[in-house]
């Protein structure tokens, strides 16, 4: 199994895929959290936003690049499995290792620490970049209180999370452009839009439980927003129904892996 683990995460190693997503994550996270931080507390269209000394607010920043990475290792997750009968290394895979669960369980290990090292990166930058722009505004960082803490380790989880939910998908959709331009289409357009409206009818409390909205839970982030209030789960329960999302998806890619032709 362990040489399994180890082939899966040398296979993702050995592609310009794995710093590329780096690269993005990355930039991502410190462009979010310089922008957060510095204009935090400022006026817009009259009305004041919330400023440094708020607890969501520095959550934001040092987490900042949540929304994008999940996205990235959502798609790193799809691939890794759509990607597999797109080349056609699927059979070889399988030939190499013939009990398919001994597969997916490598697969499922492997996007673990992938999604969990992206988690990592994206935090480290946040707080890199964030914690002086916080300093240099004469605002305190609270990195070891405030729930601030558990809200960077969830981030990590989630990040982790949203890889194992792709691969799901990439089993469910083996056309990995397919798959790759709906659920992103859907996670990045469609959810945002939907729980807007949700929010705006004020009907929350069914807008939290989109996997988007869930994954924003875990840090709990500021809940008022151009006039809209914002209704989340509590950390708990963004991250129980985040997980709940990752073991469907998970649990149905397995089932059809195991069952399925490979050619």
């Amino acid at each position: 199994m362990i040489r399994l683990i180890r082939a899966e995460l040398l296979k993702f190693a050995t592609t310009r895929l794995w710093w590329g997503m780096l690269i993005g994550v990355v930039t991502i996270s410190a462009l979010s959290a310089a922008a957060t931080a510095a204009l935090a507390g400022s006026t817009v269209q009259g009305t004041s936003t919330p400023g440094l000394e708020d607890p969501a607010v520095l959550r934001g920043i040092y987490a900042g690049g949540l929304s994008i990475t999940y996205m990235l290792t959502l798609a790193i997750g799809i691939i890794a499995m759509a990607g597999e009968y797109r080349h056609e290394t699927m059979t070889a895979t399988v030939l190499a290792a013939p009990r398919r669960q001994h597969v997916v369980v490598a697969k499922l290990a492997a996007l673990t620490v992938i999604g969990g090292g992206y988690g990592v990166a994206m935090v480290a930058t946040g707080v890199l970049v964030g914690l002086p722009v916080i300093l240099g505004r004469g605002g305190s960082p609270h990195l070891t209180q405030d729930g601030i803490p558990r809200a960077l380790a969830l981030a990590v989880l989630a990040v982790a999370l949203w890889a194992i939910l792709g691969l799901g998908i990439g089993t469910l959709i083996r056309n990995q452009v397919v798959a790759l331009l709906v659920t992103i289409g859907i996670v990045s357009i469609a959810e945002p839009i939907i729980t807007y409206l949700l929010q705006l009818a004020e009907w929350g409390s069914v807008a939290r439980f989109l996997p988007g909205t869930a994954t924003g839970a875990l840090v709990t982030p500021v809940t008022d927003s151009g006039g809209v209030s914002f209704s989340y789960l509590p950390w708990w329960g963004g991250a129980l129904m985040l997980f709940g999302y990752a073991v469907v998806s998970g649990g149905i890619g397995a089932a059809l892996t195991l069952r399925r032709d490979i050619s």
